[in-house]
């Protein structure tokens, strides 16, 4: 459940001893990088949310190039230096501004259950760090979305899930990647295992959204401050996320 309003807690994960670069930045270098900051936001203020809109190959709309352009100028001035996985900013609850993930936008979301399920919208997706190494993402519902997930999964009338709920444990794997594990998929009081669960008879999301979650299974940050993270997909696809004025619960 998202409780708007409070203010993201920090998270400082324990990994292998690893001391971070300590960047010293000239006045010029500070400007540079707020000027870069301020390029991508006005680049995503020219884009639909999320960068989900439709449109042909051939045709692609200009603020396509205008947030590429923005990320590319952006990610060599990572004040993290590559060691985001021992930077303070790497914590906390960050909202999905933007991807160019065709696969994304083609499942309308993280779990694509807005594409496989008739009367779903899932116009959010926030991800928080948790300790442990924990990860968690979460689509909020609205009572439509709902009401349409609790026919297809056979869920009581009486406690319609208020969102979709991916728990995973995250690694740092080779080349300094954000990788993951996903463990569950909730929706409500169902629990379904994303992995290898068929042979141990247990309830299994579906090939589709099996497929749609592992977008994100493997990414690199090449950006992280206290405002923006970027993730870069082994496809070359990045995600563009904001910090979340709100924690998951």
């Amino acid at each position: 459940m998202i409780c708007s309003l409070v203010s993201a807690y920090a998270f400082h994960p324990a990994l292998a001893p690893r001391t971070p670069k300590i960047a010293h930045r000239s006045r010029t270098a500070i400007a540079d990088l707020a000027a870069a900051k301020s390029a991508l936001f006005a680049a995503l203020d020219s884009a639909p949310d999320r960068g989900l809109a439709e449109y042909e190959d051939y045709q692609t709309p200009t603020w396509v190039s205008a947030v590429a352009d923005a990320v590319d100028a952006l990610q060599p001035l990572d004040p993290s230096r590559g060691d985001w996985m021992v930077d303070p900013a790497f914590s906390g609850s960050w909202l999905l501004a933007y991807t160019s993930s065709p696969t994304f936008r083609r499942n309308r979301g993280l779990s694509g259950y807005e594409t496989f399920v008739d009367g779903v919208e899932t116009p959010q997706l926030v991800m928080e760090l948790l300790p442990r190494s924990k990860l968690s993402f979460e689509e909020p519902l609205d009572d439509e979305s709902a009401a349409a997930l609790a026919t297809h999964f056979r869920l009581s009338d009486d406690e319609p899930p208020e969102s979709v709920e991916i728990d995973c444990s995250w690694v740092v794997g080779a080349d300094d990647s954000l990788r993951l594990t996903f463990s569950a998929v909730r929706v409500g009081s169902k629990t379904l295992e994303p992995v290898n669960a068929a042979a141990q008879g247990k309830d299994v999301v579906d090939f589709d959204a099996d497929k749609a979650i592992r977008v994100l299974e493997v990414t690199r940050p090449v950006y992280v401050d206290n405002d923006v993270l970027i993730l870069r997909a082994l496809t070359d696809a990045f995600f563009v996320w904001e910090r979340a004025a709100f924690e998951l619960e």
